[in-house]
């Protein structure tokens, strides 16, 4: 309270709106030159601004006298105890009278004259600006080599690509924010790390980014600067990867999921006889069950993490999460996870039962208990993400609850309204597959031919489809219309499930216990699609 009513005294008395942030570390040298670069700069905005302005030196400890020449040269001096970089700029920031902040280097690198287009930015709605140094010039021997060529172009291109800034130099350190903004983002890092932190939370939160030209000059001290290049360059890659959920965890997952999925889908043609050559032995089915398996659990920490960095004010939820917002509760991640532990079991007992049948000789392929294992793991993960989720959903049932949608999101999208009813009708779906599985195995036990006994349970499949299709997973009024429609579309995909156990059955001469459950899971989402799409046409919602 004493430090807010100081403050509040002293703008009272001399009201300011620009302050200059210079974080020092024993920079007794170099400081008579930045005063009075700093001070020219504020007489120049007041000039062309009608802004009057301080000087903030945050100092972060110095032992060589610059807290009394600072304050001799004309400089309010703020002692941060905190160390480092980021830390020197975020306590002088928060001791700032200004409503417009400038930082820059106290080693004489920087020309704070260039900083007044930057107010003049900021007065036109800019939330940042940014120095380039690229655009401004760079003075012969004011930046090493592997910095200028390698170090700042690479960090600067990954985060561009990672948060599409749409500026040049990401790390120049002269740059201009509002304090609003400022305060707004909330700004944590202590190093270097800061510089990226700052353009990054500023990206995230759709603020205005806004670049000018600035010069780099030989820094005018005669000892090695605090940076240091390949420390503090991982940091910052690393802290571009910590606020990017989709590059940490989600594209690498996608592509190592994507890789697994290959690998187990050549190894399955190869072993159904369809390709002649594989590159992909036994032991590669594990490999790739690992990376699909590995790829889940990648995609479900992206989404933790989207979650917990919106629920933070890191960011706004991005429109890709709203449009599964149906899927996304603890309800659903349950129902899929049993969905896929109870898939796994049936592929453990159908394994079982052809084990049996062949009187437990070794079996030919170990693939179908590689995906089996795969099914039931990836199950366990989708169990323990759904209880995850929730809790960092603030101990909500419903992910999204409490969280504003995009401007101009459409809350219930077409793809909303089409994925949300997936959890039930996977429900539904287990059950009318057991009920198929039953009539295909019970009527082959019998000696019936194999397209019979698919002609058999489409038969006995399509009223009872119909009745919970309609009623319990879309909600439509029945009507003779509406069972026309879905008899049309579902027998569309007759001839697909006839070749599927032509293929498994009559070819492969796979037991229907396997071949049936098989066939069954391929056409899982294409009866789902045939299902929505031949209800919602022709039938009238029942509830609203």
């Amino acid at each position: 309270m004493e430090l807010q009513a100081a403050q509040a005294f002293e703008a009272e008395i001399a009201p300011l709106d620009v302050t200059i942030v210079m974080p020092c570390l024993n920079e007794v040298q170099s400081l008579p030159h930045c005063m009075a670069n700093a001070l020219d700069a504020l007489d120049r905005i007041y000039r062309q601004y009608g802004l009057a302005g301080e000087v903030v030196i945050a100092d972060n400890g110095s032992t060589d006298g610059s807290q009394a020449l600072a304050t001799s040269l004309g400089a309010r001096v703020v002692n941060v105890s905190r160390k480092g970089y980021g830390a020197a700029i975020i306590g002088g920031f928060n001791d700032a009278y200004g409503r417009f902040l400038i930082m820059g280097d106290c080693d004489g690198s920087y020309d704070f004259t260039n900083a007044v287009p930057m107010i003049g930015k900021l007065l036109e709605g800019a939330d940042l600006c940014m120095g380039s140094r690229f655009q401004g010039g760079i003075a012969p021997g004011a930046m090493p080599w592997k910095n200028r060529y390698i170090g700042n172009p690479v960090l600067t291109g990954v985060l561009n690509l990672f948060f599409r800034t749409g500026i040049d130099d990401a790390h120049c350190g002269l740059r201009a924010i509002r304090k609003d903004a400022y305060l707004a983002l909330g700004l944590q890092g202590s190093g270097m790390e800061f510089a990226s932190e700052m353009v990054i939370k500023a990206s995230l939160r759709r603020m205005r980014i806004d670049q000018v030209p600035a010069t780099l000059s030989p820094d005018l001290r005669d000892r090695a600067p605090h940076l240091r290049p390949w420390r503090d360059g991982w940091r910052h890659l690393r802290y571009l990867f910590m606020l990017s959920p989709t590059w940490a965890f989600g594209v690498p997952a996608a592509l190592i999921a994507a890789l697994g999925l290959m690998i187990l889908s050549i190894a399955t043609l190869h072993e159904m006889g369809i390709l002649q050559y594989s590159p992909f032995g036994e032991s590669w089915t594990v490999i790739g069950a690992m990376l699909v398996s590995g790829g889940h659990l990648g995609m479900t920490m992206a989404l933790a993490t989207h979650l917990h960095a919106s629920r933070a004010g890191w960011s706004p939820p991005a429109r890709w999460i709203f449009a599964l917002s149906p899927l996304l509760s603890l309800e659903s991640f349950i129902l899929a996870g049993i969905g896929l532990l109870g898939a796994a079991l049936a592929g453990i007992i159908t394994i079982a039962g052809y084990w049996s049948s062949i009187h437990y000789q070794p079996l030919s392929t170990v693939l179908p208990v590689v995906i089996t294992g795969m099914l039931g793991s990836i199950g366990i993960q989708t169990l323990f993400a759904g209880f995850l989720l929730a809790v960092i959903s603030g101990h909500q049932a419903h992910f999204l609850s409490g969280l504003t949608a995009p401007e101009g999101f459409a809350a219930e999208g077409k793809v909303a309204r089409f994925i949300r009813p997936i959890p039930l009708y996977t429900v539904a779906a287990l059950a009318l597959a057991l009920l198929h599985n039953g009539i295909m195995i019970g009527l082959d036990a019998l000696g019936v031919h194999y397209v019979l006994c698919q002609l058999a349970s489409a038969a006995v499949l399509l009223p009872v489809g119909y009745l919970t299709m309609s009623g319990a997973i879309f909600q439509t009024c029945r009507s003779w219309t509406a069972f026309a429609s879905y008899s049309v579309v579902l027998i569309s995909n007759l001839p697909i499930a006839l070749a599927l156990i032509w293929l498994l059955r009559g070819q492969l001469a796979l037991p229907m216990l396997v071949a049936a459950p098989l066939s069954s899971l391929a056409l899982y989402m294409w009866n789902y699609a045939a299902s929505y799409f031949a209800l919602k046409r022709t039938g009238e919602t029942s509830v609203a």
